[in-house]
């Protein structure tokens, strides 16, 4: 008999339990997903179970420091036959002592390095925080593996495109990205002859909403995965609001990659690692007038395309499977760079 796998989870939200999800899915039937309630956490039935605990701290306590879960991962421990960590985040930062962050930034860091040296391996999304935690985590095994599709992935390339420009993702991310993007957006998609659609629940903003109506984007709403996956297998491009060094953890990045579109990655913070190049895997911010031609953008979506197989969904659910269930897994710092990229994965 396989020995059962729980994935422990903070109370649904966004993208995290999307992703949580499809990969319980796929693990088959002796996987499933626990959420922790702090208040009812003597009762979660984990014995002999293999554990993964899906960890944003903001997630299971409101100002990002769940110590609770932290004593309970050290009191149960002994219960579970594997504890494994994936961090989807590890800590915030800020230099205002008039936030919060400011001061529970270093109980933050604890509990993520704590959590780390608990683990029998952990994963993380992006070089930043795999190296930061490698360094405090020792010889414990562990893998970065960037965030995969949650609506779907493309096996091969479509032949051609709508010229089309898709916004995906929650209210708050796409508000963000409309607003960043702005006026010189809606401008260069004019002069492109470029077609915007937005497609999630309803943006709360009232300008930012009226500011869609006013220039023609299609609304779409709420939809399906196989819908989405429908309009962005023939888009040309996917634009998100998201800091290039962080964005291998952004689900809505991986979904414009893993369907070969090409990012428009709209930020003012400088461009990043994870084997992400402007220009060659995604162009960063507004391009000016007229931009990039067809070829130079066919590319860009090309590289993008390749830069997300070695994460592909099946790839990832792989990987975490095998130290879920194998006790004698090997370390590895992170995946192997992709035989497609344009530069290695920097360790």
């Amino acid at each position: 008999m396989a020995d059962r796998i729980t994935m422990l989870t903070a109370p649904p939200s966004g993208g995290v339990m999307d992703y949580v999800h499809t990969m319980t899915e796929r693990l088959g039937a002796d996987a499933r997903v626990l959420v922790f309630d702090k208040q009812r956490s003597a009762d979660l039935p984990i014995d002999g179970d293999c554990v993964l605990l899906h960890y944003s701290g903001y997630g299971f306590a409101r100002y990002g420091a769940p110590l609770d879960l932290l004593w309970w991962i050290q009191r149960n421990r002994p219960r579970m036959k594997r504890f494994g960590v994936f961090f989807h985040e590890i800590y915030a930062q800020s230099n205002s002592p008039a936030s919060s962050v400011f001061w529970l930034s270093p109980v933050q860091r604890y509990i993520a390095s704590r959590l780390a040296r608990s683990s029998d391996f952990w994963f993380s999304n992006i070089e930043l925080s795999t190296e930061w935690l490698a360094r405090r985590a020792g010889s414990v095994p562990h893998r970065r593996l960037a965030i995969y599709s949650s609506v779907g992935e493309l096996d091969a390339l479509p032949a051609a495109r709508d010229n089309t420009l898709i916004v995906f993702g929650s209210s708050p991310v796409r508000a963000e990205t409309w607003r960043q993007g702005g006026q010189a957006l809606f401008d260069w998609a004019r002069t492109r002859g470029i077609a915007l659609h937005d497609i999630g629940a309803p943006i709360v903003d009232a300008d930012t909403a009226a500011a869609l109506q006013r220039h023609g984007v299609t609304t779409h709403g709420r939809l399906e995965i196989d819908r989405i996956h429908a309009l962005m297998r023939s888009a040309t491009w996917g634009a998100v609001a998201y800091p290039p060094h962080y964005v291998a953890k952004s689900s809505v990045f991986a979904a414009y990659c893993a369907h070969g579109m090409a990012p428009l990655l709209l930020s003012n913070r400088p461009p990043g690692s994870d084997g992400l190049v402007p220009g060659t895997h995604y162009v960063l911010n507004v391009p000016a007038t007229p931009g990039p031609g067809a070829i130079e953008v066919d590319a860009i979506g090309r590289a993008a395309f390749d830069w997300y197989q070695d994460h592909r969904i099946d790839a990832c659910v792989e990987a975490i499977g095998a130290l879920l269930r194998s006790p004698d897994a090997p370390s590895h710092s992170s995946p192997p760079p992709s035989r497609n990229s344009a530069r290695p994965e920097q360790a």
